[in-house]
């Protein structure tokens, strides 16, 4: 099979084999090139730093099968490598998830969190979890049925409008309410140790993930992803409009259900390993096209991944006691979400 290079821009290329071709940017390559070696760096400081310091030497030893001291196959494979890539997994998927959303309704402020995905996620899972008494794998099939059913709600509200504009988001917020308000009535009807728990769980929590966690969370993301990749140039049409698009040759409805079914199941998988982590899915498009110059889920995954483990780094280390990640994703997320309002309004104003 033979490829080839044609410039469609100054910045664009795309490679053609005899079935299939792939659009790229070398900005966006750059990017995500850069953003990678980033995220690296970081994982290997995760791996080291912490009440048990890991020299690089020992690391090396270490993930190579022969450590050094017990406390370090410990600390680096037992607790802080399993937790790590569950924060990478877990902001990957989010930054995925919430680029789709933002490209499917044109809309900036729309992310998973915002139009009540995450939040039909968390109820699915503490019903599970606090009323029929089942395990976290169990409330990881509650968090799935939960957004699957808070998406098709919203299917049906904006049927007449289409998945953009301010009905998207004032249905969004209003679902997200109503569903929190289940939580909470669910949160006063079990005991205050469940109760304390579950709520801990409802900030967004790192805590205790291990390698159990990390399986389901990355087989659904690399199962989702290439599907993504795959719909990717039917979004960046879709982005001009759906007149456009149809009258491009791309079948509208059935790219926006496998679109809208893919984010809906990667914001599930994330919410039932790590609990519904706050503006991740909302902040990571935005840095990754500013980054970027340009909309691409390879980025926004990639800058998902790096704000939560930046984030979870901030949460283990920079207080006196460990704290939820979620408190860190929200303080910066909430401060991100009204810059980001006040620049909307400033642009139409």
């Amino acid at each position: 099979m033979s490829l080839r290079s044609d410039a469609l821009t100054a910045d664009d290329r795309v490679l053609r084999g005899t079935r299939w071709s792939l659009r790229f940017s070398h900005r966006t390559a750059g990017v995500c090139g850069i953003l990678a070696g980033a995220l690296l760096v970081l994982l290997v400081a995760a791996l080291m730093i912490g009440e048990y310091l890991v020299t690089p030497a020992a690391l090396v030893e270490t993930l190579l099968g022969r450590p050094p001291e017990r406390l370090d196959e410990f600390f680096v494979l037992g607790r802080r490598l399993p937790r790590s890539l569950v924060a990478i997994v877990v902001g990957a998927s989010l930054g995925v998830a919430g680029a789709v959303f933002q490209s499917l309704t044109r809309n900036p402020l729309a992310s998973p969190d915002v139009i009540g995905i995450s939040s039909g996620a968390s109820v699915g899972a503490v019903v599970v979890m606090l009323v029929l008494g089942g395990s976290l794998p169990q409330a990881a099939i509650g968090a799935v049925v939960g957004a699957v059913v808070i998406a098709g709600v919203i299917l049906l509200l904006t049927a007449r409008t289409g998945l953009h504009g301010v009905q998207l988001i004032l249905t969004g917020v209003a679902l997200s309410a109503i569903a929190m308000a289940v939580v909470d009535y669910v949160l006063t009807q079990v005991f205050v140790a469940s109760a304390t728990t579950a709520q801990t769980w409802l900030v967004g929590s790192l805590q205790g993930r291990g390698w159990s966690d990390l399986v389901p969370a990355l087989l659904a993301l690399l199962l989702i992803l290439p599907l993504l990749i795959a719909a990717a140039p039917d979004a960046r049409m879709m982005a001009l409009g759906d007149s456009v698009s149809t009258a491009l040759g791309v079948r509208t409805v059935r790219a926006r259900w496998i679109l809208l079914a893919a984010a809906t199941l990667l914001v599930a998988v994330a919410v039932a390993t790590a609990g519904p982590i706050s503006f991740v899915a909302l902040i990571a498009p935005h840095l990754a096209r500013r980054l970027a110059g340009a909309s691409s889920f390879l980025a926004s995954g990639l800058v998902g991944a790096l704000l939560l483990l930046s984030s979870d780094l901030i949460a283990q280390h920079l207080f006196p006691a460990p704290i939820p990640v979620g408190v860190i994703t929200i303080t910066v997320g909430g401060a991100f979400f009204l810059w980001l309002l006040w620049r909307e309004g400033a642009r139409r104003g």
